[in-house]
């Protein structure tokens, strides 16, 4: 979402099954972790050195980044998609691209790269590779796309749904999880016809029959808009909604960018496998970040206090922040 005077914030949910913050007692705890410039990150793969400043939310004591952002302001993320694909070492070899492990793709890019534009210079060097990360000793195997916005507001979806290569789609300001992104934004073209402008008149049909709106019409230019939590109901709402709202000043923009994800964080419950089953894939928390200061604003579904962190450039040693769940597990 972009500020009157051009300014960019951007965020994301994080919706999964598994605890975060030490629910249930479990789980790889979420922290806020910072990368500083110079120092060494180590890979399952191949470690390198990072080029640029990062601070993202990621799995403690890991190369993982859920989402960041660097110095420069790129920002970026991971989301699920099952239609992606990875190659062997000997394919992408042969090709002569350079295996990266899904996860640590978001960190990777974010200490190698400025910009947007730099990014579709170079994306098509890289190729995931058919390998499984290994996290505290369990194997760890998921699907992902991801997405990228710098401060000039370019923005670009990318996922490795060619042999492990990737493909690359310029983003339209909202990005889910499966399908591929290009059925999302054909998809897009049958709302249309949706408005936020409140139908206020009556409206007379062919037989005579006249129809009042309710309620003086509130709501009636969103009346279709898809209301469930699969991610392309969401996709569409998230559009709609964010292309509809009011133009904001820059100091509004956290708010504005909160205000814009209330119809697609998912309650705890609603979204099962089996009757059986008592995991929840759920909201586990809500992240915004102002590109411009380079401060994300993190709030987990746990406690519901929000933690804020700006990035600092001069940080000499990887620094380890935990996310505010306030007295939650006190009181439990």
């Amino acid at each position: 979402m972009t500020a009157k005077n051009g300014e960019v914030f951007w965020g994301r949910t994080m919706d999964l099954s598994l605890p975060m913050f030490g629910e249930l007692g479990g789980g790889a705890r979420s922290v806020i972790t910072s990368f500083p410039a110079g120092v060494k990150i180590k890979s399952q793969l191949k470690s390198w050195s990072a080029l640029y400043a990062v601070m993202g939310i990621g799995i403690r004591g890991t190369s993982i980044l859920y989402d960041g952002i660097n110095e420069a302001g790129l920002a970026g993320d991971l989301q699920v998609l099952f239609e992606t694909t990875a190659a062997s070492r000997t394919e992408i070899d042969q090709r002569n691209q350079i295996p990266v492990m899904n996860a640590e793709f978001v960190t990777y890019i974010l200490t190698h790269y400025q910009s947007v534009a730099e990014i579709r210079q170079n994306y098509h060097q890289f190729a995931v590779l058919a390998e499984s990360m290994v996290v505290h000793g369990k194997t760890v195997t998921t699907p992902i796309h991801y997405n990228f916005v710098d401060p000039s507001g370019d923005s670009v979806v990318l996922e490795a749904t060619d042999r492990g290569s990737f493909k690359l789609y310029d983003s339209v300001g909202v990005m889910t999880n499966s399908p591929e992104y290009d059925w999302h934004v054909t998809n897009l073209r049958n709302y249309i016809g949706l408005d936020k402008w409140n139908l206020r008149h009556r409206r007379r049909y062919r037989e005579g029959q006249v129809l009042k709106p309710l309620d003086a019409g509130i709501g009636y230019g969103l009346a279709s808009l898809p209301g469930s939590y699969t991610s392309v109901d969401r996709f569409i709402r998230s559009f709609m909604i964010t292309s509809m709202m009011d133009e904001f000043e820059a100091k509004d923009g956290v708010n504005q960018l909160y205000a814009a994800f209330h119809s697609v964080i998912i309650p705890q419950g609603v979204e099962r496998n089996s009757e059986n089953n008592t995991a929840s894939e759920h909201t586990r928390y809500w992240v915004g970040y102002d590109l411009e200061q380079r401060r994300l604003y993190v709030q987990p579904s746990v406690g519901l206090a929000f933690t804020s962190k700006q990035l600092d450039p001069l940080t000499a040693d990887i620094e380890i922040e935990e996310i505010n769940t306030g007295n939650y597990f006190d009181q439990r």
